[in-house]
């Protein structure tokens, strides 16, 4: 399960590139485009986004019941974080089998900066421990998204403004309408299918 902790403390796409590109030199509609950008940001942004990554900088935890098992040479499990690009893991903590919450002491990350999602090891030597195996027993904490958005996901934003800004009312004949065209083109070379 992943929680939000932390939103994007700036907007991906400013309120000035977004008026630019829709050539609006008023500040009539300034807090209604503003509001276009979260929710075209919104539809993308993270785990539950179509791109499913963290555009800006934000922090999640990420929580499962139990840690993974180490494999048949004694290789403790990797754990996957599943929202890319991963830039740091601030803790990981568990519930051990006394019920007490204590953290995992020496984790390794890896996968760090990379555009794809990273992933978490116990200290060299050693194994994962033992959970109580009961839901959200362990609870990474992480922070994910781009230091620089790239250029493809500022434009794609800025298609689905343009195209909410033009078209102020719901359109279609009742069938569920997709991402513009053009801005799944934009898209799709970022999107996380590894997540």
């Amino acid at each position: 399960m992943l929680k939000l902790v932390t939103p994007p403390a700036t907007p991906v796409v400013s309120l000035a590139e977004a008026k630019n590109h829709l050539r609006i030199f008023h500040t009539d509609d300034d807090a209604y485009i503003d509001s276009l950008v979260a929710a075209a940001a919104g539809l993308i942004d993270g785990a539950d986004g179509w791109l499913g990554r963290a555009i800006g900088a934000q922090t999640w935890q990420y929580s499962v019941d139990r840690f993974p098992c180490s494999d048949a040479y004694a290789h403790a499990g990797r754990m996957h974080i599943p929202l890319a690009p991963l830039v740091s893991i601030t803790s990981v903590k568990y519930t051990g089998t006394d019920g007490v919450e204590a953290d995992v002491v020496g984790f390794r990350t890896f996968g760090a900066g990379s555009t794809q999602p990273g992933y978490v090891l116990p200290a060299v030597g050693s194994s994962w421990p033992s959970t109580q195996c009961e839901p959200e027993s362990v609870r990474i904490t992480f922070n994910a998204g781009y230091a620089t958005v790239p250029q493809g996901i500022k434009h794609a934003i800025l298609l689905m403004v343009g195209s909410l800004y033009e078209n102020r009312e719901d359109i279609g004949d009742g069938k569920m309408v997709e991402l513009p065209l053009a801005s799944k083109a934009l898209l799709m070379p970022h999107r996380n299918w590894r997540g």
